[in-house]
């Protein structure tokens, strides 16, 4: 008498704990180094003119050309927004280095654990487990400028990222710790 109400009961709390989460705003410190947004000049506005005289058969075109840009850097504007921390200095590689979590392409958290390079002219190594996608093929890491770029066995970029929060690198995909 109670298993046709008993059967949908066991499969709602079986996909119920199939629920995926995103990931959090921002994670609290950890006892690894933390990674601080990088802060630069939100917005640079750059101006410009020309102006061009043409002469022909007597009759005279001018021609005056006025071109302004701006460029915004949306990380350091909603950081600046939000109120990210500025750091005291440059993040460094070993402030990378640790356990990260991630989310992959198919909304799936997996773990991202970033290791020093073992010899001075040797790649870093990375390791992840359960990831899927591009983060599957991940086996090294690098920090060019402000990014930190992971890559296959074979040096591949795979995944770009840039920190956004304390703790958070966001882009191709994101990582927290």
């Amino acid at each position: 008498m109670h298993r046709p109400i008993l059967l949908p009961v066991l499969m709602v709390s079986l996909l119920s704990a199939c629920e995926l989460e995103a990931p959090p705003p921002a994670s609290p410190p950890t006892l690894q180094s933390p990674i601080q947004p990088v802060v630069t000049a939100p917005a640079r506005i750059s101006e410009g003119s020309s102006t061009t005289t043409t002469t022909v058969n007597g009759n005279s075109t001018r021609t005056v050309t006025k071109s302004s840009s701006v460029s915004v850097d949306t990380g350091a504007l909603i950081g600046a927004i939000l109120g990210g921390a500025t750091p005291v200095g440059a993040n460094t590689a070993s402030d990378y280095v640790g356990q990260w979590r991630a989310i992959t392409e198919d909304n799936r958290e997996c773990r991202v654990n970033l290791m020093e390079s073992r010899a001075p002219n040797a790649p870093a190594t990375a390791q992840t487990v359960g990831c899927s996608g591009d983060l599957f093929w991940v086996t090294r890491w690098s920090l060019r400028g402000t990014e930190l770029v992971l890559s296959d066995a074979f040096g591949n970029k795979q995944i770009k990222l840039r920190p956004t929060a304390l703790n958070r690198l966001d882009g191709d995909v994101t990582m927290w710790r």
